[in-house]
């Protein structure tokens, strides 16, 4: 779904099944942010042929954050020769649970091998840039990209519409998420792209979108 010239959207709207959005980026560097569950790609793959696109034509796919409904779509879409990528401390998370998932499926936890890791900064993309932000609170290594000179904020799990991320899961901190909000509350977004449920358009309904929550988390107005 073509949402504004070079970005597409691929909403997850399943009410039964847990996945994410995951959004493309049209240019020099095609990118693929939050490609989600592995056993979901093959939505993800007729969605974006819709509009044109194969898996092959991606040529990198980032992970907002080390949650499997958002990051392990990765490991195929490296074998396929796609360059992969995710936060450091992402990466410690996945490895340090490798005895919880053998526990719980007698497998070795597979293993992620990133081509680079993201980190608080510019990230070029040939004639595009996104502005790498470190968010944790909802997950160690949440990072949200601001896709400069387009005013559209890929924001992971930790910001919704008039919501934000568990911080009851492994990991989530609400102190640091609270800091996260913070820190994006004074970008100057026009679109805000989540990991789940609908995107904001419009620079005051994002806006807006942050003060309900700032109100809801800390108790306070405008």
């Amino acid at each position: 779904m073509k949402l504004r010239d070079r970005l597409y959207a691929y909403p997850w709207e399943s009410m039964t099944e847990n996945n994410c959005n995951a959004y493309l980026i049209d240019g020099p560097v095609r990118t693929l942010i939050d490609p989600g569950h592995a056993h979901a790609l093959h939505h993800l793959e007729a969605k974006m042929a819709q509009d044109g696109f194969t898996f092959e034509d991606v040529h990198l796919a980032l992970a907002t954050h080390p949650h499997p409904d958002h990051c392990e779509g990765l490991l195929a879409l490296r074998d396929l020769g796609v360059k992969t990528a995710m936060h450091v401390d992402a990466d410690s998370f996945i490895r340090s649970f490798n005895d919880q998932w053998r526990q719980m499926t007698g497998q070795e936890m597979p293993e992620f091998q990133m081509d680079f890791y993201l980190k608080e900064g510019t990230l070029e993309l040939g004639t595009e840039s996104l502005q790498v932000l470190e968010t944790p609170g909802h997950a160690p290594g949440s990072v949200c990209l601001l896709w400069e000179g387009q005013g559209v904020l890929f924001s992971g799990d930790v910001v919704f519409a008039q919501s934000v991320g568990r911080v009851d899961l492994p990991g989530g901190d609400a102190a640091q998420l609270i800091e996260s909000l913070e820190k994006l509350m004074g970008l100057d977004v026009e679109l805000l792209c989540p990991g789940h449920g609908p995107w904001i358009e419009g620079r005051g309904a994002v806006k807006e979108n942050f003060y309900i929550i700032r109100q809801y988390i800390f108790g306070t107005g405008r």
